[in-house]
């Protein structure tokens, strides 16, 4: 006989024989439990997370209206060349909205914001570079977009080049056209 009995996963009860140094066996029909390990925060992340799937709908709510325009003049020369122009304009606007506001209307919608290691928006030309600075995320078969799915810190490889994060707590938006009007200034 071991030295211990489990009962149940919070009692044990000593039976006649000791064994010194002998770990407690559970017999068969008893529960068993081990306790989990703290996960760590990462160091220096202003609050909590975004997941990499509420970020993934956030980028496709922003890029909506480009996929449409796309899918209608998919096969114009013309139209497509216009659209790609635009779409650059597009883009650093939606950089511009993020680095102002900390969200583009995709974030907003998802109730999340862009915010730098203080917690604070990081600006519009360094939210337009880092909008410029995905084009390192797509450079290697997208991986650098899929990085927050095991990076600690949820960052794609833009993120980390200016030190941002994109974190949670925003309030929701609903749909409106108003999200993808300029900010108010006061």
């Amino acid at each position: 006989m071991l030295p211990y009995r489990v009962r149940s996963h919070r009692m044990l009860t000593r039976q006649s024989s000791f064994v010194y140094g002998a770990l407690p066996v559970p017999e068969q029909g008893d529960r068993v439990t081990t306790p989990e390990p703290p996960v760590p925060s990462p160091p220096a992340t202003p609050a909590p997370l975004a997941d990499w799937g509420t970020r993934a709908l956030g980028l496709l709510i922003d890029w909506a209206p480009v996929i449409i325009l796309n899918a209608i003049f998919f096969r114009s020369t013309f139209f497509s060349w216009l659209i790609g122009l635009a779409s650059l304009g597009y883009l650093a606007y939606l950089g511009h909205l993020e680095g102002v506001t900390g969200q583009t209307p995709g974030k907003a919608i998802m109730g999340i914001r862009l915010v730098d290691e203080q917690g604070v928006v990081i600006g519009s030309g360094a939210g337009i570079g880092r909008k410029f600075a995905h084009i390192v995320d797509s450079m290697v078969c997208l991986l650098g977009w899929l990085l927050p799915l095991v990076d600690a810190k949820r960052q794609t490889i833009a993120d980390k080049l200016l030190q941002t994060y994109v974190v949670i707590g925003a309030e929701k938006k609903p749909f409106a056209v108003e999200l993808w009007s300029p900010p108010k200034t006061t």
